[in-house]
């Protein structure tokens, strides 16, 4: 009896298990959909570089203004923070900014800054902390899935 109970144990734990990775795979999926249906070619583009910004989630930012440096190379996007819930801290700009950079094909770099505190990444930056060209992912958007795998389980 004992090891019936056990084992019934063990398989509703293995079901939930399943079905939670199930559950992420599927909104990495949908996310890499979204992401890669909204990418951009100019960063000129205004109102696409936003709604791109707002599906990338860019940490907890509340309030924001952008900016883009579009007169000449480099090509950059300047997000100015009017307010963030938490601390201003790399880890929760660094998944957008390179979602940013791989989904907006003449982006060169993404600055995030509150007035006191800046984070700035380039395509350099972000090509080297996925170990291969960001703007792939604006090619491949099976390319773009895993590497958003890899940012959610890190």
């Amino acid at each position: 009896m004992k090891r019936v109970a056990i084992s019934l144990i063990c398989m509703t734990l293995l079901i939930f298990g399943v079905t939670g990775c199930s559950q992420l795979s599927q909104e990495v999926k949908q996310t890499a959909d979204d992401l890669y249906a909204a990418k951009v070619e100019f960063v000129g583009d205004n109102a696409a570089v936003y709604a791109l910004i707002e599906k990338t989630g860019l940490g907890k930012i509340k309030d924001y203004t952008i900016q883009l440096e579009t007169s000449q190379e480099p090509y950059g996007l300047i997000i100015n923070v009017a307010e963030k819930e938490d601390s201003f801290n790399e880890s929760d700009f660094a998944p957008s900014a390179i979602q940013l950079l791989g989904l907006i094909k003449n982006l060169d770099y993404v600055e995030v800054n509150n007035g006191d505190e800046q984070f700035k990444m380039s395509t350099e930056e972000a090509s080297a902390l996925i170990d291969e060209n960001v703007k792939n992912l604006g090619e491949s958007k099976d390319k773009l899935k895993s590497i958003i795998e890899e940012l959610t389980n890190k």
